[in-house]
């Protein structure tokens, strides 16, 4: 699983740092996840307003080298010109947090896309 915060500036030019999740001990529940989902809604497609306080840099794993490169939305219309950086360490979640996502959001991956002959670099 990933999970992908975006980013929009003033100019509408947009970013997406991308964080990998895996499954870690059942023991230590990721915090920021932990918040997330007391504050989800029940269902899918179901609207819910929520006052919860998040620093999502609590989703970042400690050791913060990433991937970056020009690509494009994941989601229609699947624009160009996103600025993308994957983190190189996945994040830990346990298998519940896996299980309540899963529910919610079962298989929703686009296609694997050809490189197209473009540049990835990688972060000191």
């Amino acid at each position: 699983m990933v999970a992908h915060l975006m980013h929009k500036d003033a100019q509408g030019r947009q970013a997406v740092v991308a964080v990998l999740l895996e499954r870690g001990p059942d023991d230590k529940p990721q915090p920021l996840i932990q918040t997330v989902w007391a504050h989800l809604p029940l269902e899918r497609g179901e609207a819910l307003q929520s006052q919860a306080q998040l620093d999502l840099t609590q989703l970042l794993p400690a050791e913060r080298g990433y991937y970056t490169y020009m690509g494009s939305l994941t989601t229609p219309p699947c624009s160009e010109g996103v600025l993308w950086m994957v983190m190189r360490q996945p994040v830990q979640l346990t298998a519940q947090q896996i299980a309540v996502f899963a529910r919610l959001y079962p298989m929703n991956a686009r296609p694997l896309q050809a490189g197209s002959g473009r540049l990835i670099k990688q972060s000191q």
